[in-house]
Order: structure tokens, then C-alpha cells, then sequence
């Protein structure tokens, strides 16, 4: 993908800082300024145009935005934890290495300390990916989801504390704003947090082999064996030792103790380390070295390379198709129609533009939140014009598909199965794609054999055509009528 066209998560932040701060009319930037790519594909050019839009606004912001100032921190926290990853690494190390050599060190608890622990931790992780993965989307589910992508925005927000206080809630605002979005924001905060994460597990174990190679088998006899209170035989160590070992066992077949030497390397308790053989107690700690290269190191570095990637790829699937990119978008990219000469018509109405008579019964009604109309005032008329009975009412957003589909969704669950949904708007509003999606989202959520009718409230002729146009051309399976103003 072009540089162009290459979102990251701090343009996706201030994105929807942009969308929701200040008046929309003084930050658009021309159309000629933000033109698009010449690709056909209109995701593509939507993606390139509002790309070049916000970082039209971040050149023009004299302060760091929200997102680059999350970038930033995100940075420096990637630093922090590569630097806390060596030194603990180091650490754990010495802790275990650095003696006066009168005891062998325990092999198998240095193993657990180091890479055992690991092994768990990723083991834990994949299992809750593919956990997640596997389990069937519910309502219910996100619920907890937002919440936890909520809690790491609000986290974020409180550890950038070096910001200026407008920088600091600048950059809290936008975080809860993209929380808020979860089920399409959300998995990029959890990607990118989990970098840093997986950064210091690299760092980690460079700095247990750093350790461990150049400093303490470098400067110290270290002698390694085995105990257990439990009736374990020399024969189940190795065959322990030898499923460990797969990964390097057939290429390198000296980097893990023999048989041998694991019988001639267990140890009781206050046993000196002079009385191991030599020879057998030091082959332990190549097995020791790899395990912790293969199943530490290149683990974890594979961890972070799939992040990285799986972060990419949430990127390159953002489609920007909701309401507030969208109508971004169309101001962006122009009017909706083009007329040349003054002269262009209105293609006539396709037969089937009519509404049929309606069917009596029980009625979910969604009022456009742009009306002063009350469900008190609405229910009689609907059931004297149309025999509707209003069930469930609820008033959103008409831009809004999300609070759409969530109203309609949650009537039907607390009310007798509607035989139609009538939805009231004002006959001012301009139908655009934005109200199109809501519509949709609605006939979506009532499903198949439910009657759904648009009422303009104070249309007129014209308007009323205008509206039939607009859903013919979106093919959107309801019908358009007038509706009492007042």
C-alpha cells in the first residue's frame, strides 16, 4: 500500500478528533486540495481523500494533535519496555546464576523461571484469540469488550501525564470518542498496546542469554543437575528434556544432555556442586540456551511480528463507510449531482412508487429526533390512517444506523412481534447516504414480513417525489408518505 494511502492508528484518532471538534464547515479543506487517488475503487479514493484531509489538519495544528500525541507516547512506552525487558532479563538471570557455585543450580526450575512461565503466558494468549474467534457474536458480548477497550483508552489518557493540560484532555476526548466505537476502533488499541508488550518479551530474553552467556558461564563454573520429591526417573527427565528439545533436536543434536548425563546429574539437597561430573553438569546448559532462544526469543519475536501484522491489516480494512466519514467524504469529494447547461431532469418515478393499503396490527414507532412530535400525539393518527397500534416508541438519530438497529432490536425484544415499523422524519431533511444507511440498518433489524413506512412530516408534492427518488435509487423496501406538520 502507498504512503498515501497508509492510515495509522494516531490519523484514525484524529480523524475522530477532527469530526468532533469545532464547526465541520471550517475545517474542510477544498477538494482540490485532498484529491483523491485515481483508483477506481471508491473505498480507495474515500481512503486517500480523508487521509489527506487529516493530515491537511495535523500540518495546520500549531500544538501536537491527539493522535500524535498518542503515537508519541505509545513510542516512548516501546522504548520503556525494551530497556525494563533487558534489565529484568538480566536479572532474572543473576538471580539464578550468580552464586557462590557450592550448590548446582536446578536445571529444570531455571527452565520453568525462564521459559516455562513464557510457554503459559502465550499458551493463554492464543488460546483466548482463538477463543474469541471461535465464539458466536452476541449481543451480549460486546458489551464486555467496550468496556475493557474503554478502560485501556482511559488508561492511555492518565499515563500521558508529561502533556500540557489541553494536549492531556485533547487526547482523553478523542481516546473515549474512539472507545466509545469499540466494535470498530477497539481492536486497534488492543493491537497496538500488545506491541509493547510483546517488545519487552523480546527484550526479556535477550537479556536472560546475554546474561547468561557472556557474563556468568563466561566468568563462572556453573554446574547444573536435577531433583524432585516426586518418583521421577532419569529416564522421564530425558524423555522431558527431549520433547522440549524438538524444535533444534534434529539439527543439533549436542544441545541438550544425554541420558547419561542425566542420571549422573541428579542431586539431593545440600549436595556440594564439586561432587557433580563435571562434564555432565555443563551439558545442561546449552539445552538451557536454545530453550530460551526458541522458546523465548523467536517466540516472542514472532508474537510481535504478527501484531504488527494483524495491526496493519485492521488498518488497511477500515472502510470509513459510517455516517460522520461519510458525509465527510461527500463534502470533500463534491455535490452529489452534476448538471450541465442548467437543463438536467429528474428521471420520472418508477410504477410501484405508491404504498400499498397497510396491514392492521401492532406498530414499532422511531421518531426522528430532529421533531418537537410526541408518541401521545402520533399514536392516534397512526392507528386511524394506517391501523397501526404503537407497541414500543423510541426517538434517534436518522443519520445513525448503529442507534437504529440497537432501538429497533431493543422494542422487539420487550414487545409482541410488530406486523410494521413506521419511521417519522421531517420532510426538510435532505435524504442522504447517511440517512440511507439508517434506513437500511432499520429494514435489517426488522426482518422479513415487516411493513416499514417513512412518514414526511409537512411534505409536499415535490418533497414527497424527492423522498420516493431517494429510496428507489438506494433500493430500500419501504414506502414514502406525507405525515401531518404540527
Amino acid at each position: 500500500m502507498s504512503r498515501q494511502a497508509g492510515w495509522t492508528l494516531a490519523e484514525v484518532i484524529d480523524l475522530e478528533h477532527f469530526l468532533n471538534s469545532g464547526t465541520p464547515a471550517t475545517l474542510v479543506t477544498p477538494a482540490t486540495d485532498v484529491a483523491p487517488t485515481a483508483s477506481a475503487d471508491p473505498r480507495q479514493r474515500r481512503r486517500a481523500a480523508l487521509l489527506a484531509w487529516v493530515r491537511a489538519q495535523q500540518a495546520a495544528s500549531r500544538n501536537a494533535t491527539p493522535g500524535q500525541a498518542f503515537a508519541a507516547g505509545l513510542r516512548a512506552v516501546g522504548a520503556v519496555a525494551t530497556l525494563t525487558g533487558l534489565l529484568a532479563g538480566a536479572a532474572l538471570a543473576g538471580g539464578w546464576l550468580a552464586h557462590s557455585g557450592t550448590t548446582p543450580v536446578n536445571a529444570p526450575l531455571f527452565w520453568v523461571m525462564t521459559v516455562g512461565w513464557q510457554l503459559a503466558l502465550v499458551l493463554a494468549l492464543v488460546s483466548g484469540w482463538v477463543l474469541a474467534w471461535a465464539r458466536p457474536r452476541r449481543a451480549t458480548h460486546p458489551g464486555l469488550w467496550q468496556g475493557g477497550v474503554r478502560q485501556l483508552a482511559a488508561a492511555w489518557g492518565h499515563a500521558l501525564r508529561g502533556l500540557s493540560g489541553q494536549q492531556r484532555q485533547s487526547l482523553r476526548a478523542a481516546l473515549a470518542r474512539t472507545a466509545q466505537q469499540a466494535d470498530r476502533h477497539g481492536p486497534l488499541l488492543a493491537s497496538a498496546t500488545l506491541a509493547p508488550l510483546q517488545r519487552f518479551g523480546v527484550a526479556l530474553n535477550i537479556g536472560l542469554l546475554l546474561a547468561m552467556l557472556t557474563v556468568h558461564l563466561l566468568l563462572v563454573d556453573l554446574r547444573f543437575g536435577w531433583q524432585s520429591t516426586y518418583p521421577i526417573t532419569p529416564a522421564q527427565m530425558h524423555a522431558a528434556v527431549q520433547a522440549v528439545a524438538t524444535p533444534w533436536r534434529a539439527w543439533l543434536p549436542l544441545a541438550q544432555p544425554q541420558l547419561a548425563e542425566v542420571s549422573a546429574t541428579r542431586f539431593s539437597p545440600g549436595l556440594p556442586a564439586a561432587q557433580l561430573p563435571a562434564d555432565a553438569a555443563r551439558a545442561w546448559w546449552p539445552f538451557l540456551a536454545m530453550s530460551i532462544a526458541c522458546h523465548g526469543l523467536l517466540l516472542r519475536a514472532a508474537l510481535l511480528t504478527a501484531t504488527r501484522w494483524m495491526h496493519r491489516r485492521q488498518l488497511a480494512a477500515l472502510a470509513f463507510d459510517q455516517p460522520e466519514p461519510m458525509a465527510l467524504w461527500r463534502r470533500l469529494s463534491g455535490g452529489l449531482f452534476e448538471v450541465q447547461g442548467g437543463n438536467a431532469t429528474l428521471a420520472p418515478l418508477r410504477p410501484g412508487a405508491e404504498a400499498a393499503m397497510p396491514v392492521p396490527g401492532p406498530c414499532v414507532l422511531l421518531l426522528s429526533d430532529e421533531l418537537t412530535l410526541d408518541t401521545d400525539t402520533a399514536r392516534p393518527l397512526l392507528l386511524q390512517r394506517l391501523g397501526w397500534s404503537v407497541i414500543g416508541a423510541h426517538r434517534l438519530p436518522l443519520d445513525d444506523r448503529f442507534a437504529a438497529a440497537a432501538a429497533l432490536a431493543s422494542l422487539r425484544r420487550t414487545a409482541p412481534s410488530p406486523v410494521a415499523v413506521a419511521v417519522i422524519a421531517p420532510a426538510e431533511r435532505d435524504p442522504i447516504v447517511a440517512v440511507a444507511l439508517c434506513l437500511r440498518a432499520v429494514c435489517d433489524a426488522a426482518g422479513p414480513g415487516v411493513e416499514i413506512r417513512l412518514l414526511l412530516q409537512g411534505a409536499d408534492a415535490p418533497r414527497l417525489q424527492l423522498w420516493q427518488r431517494f429510496v428507489q435509487i438506494q433500493h430500500l423496501p419501504l414506502g414514502v408518505e406525507c405525515w401531518p406538520a404540527g
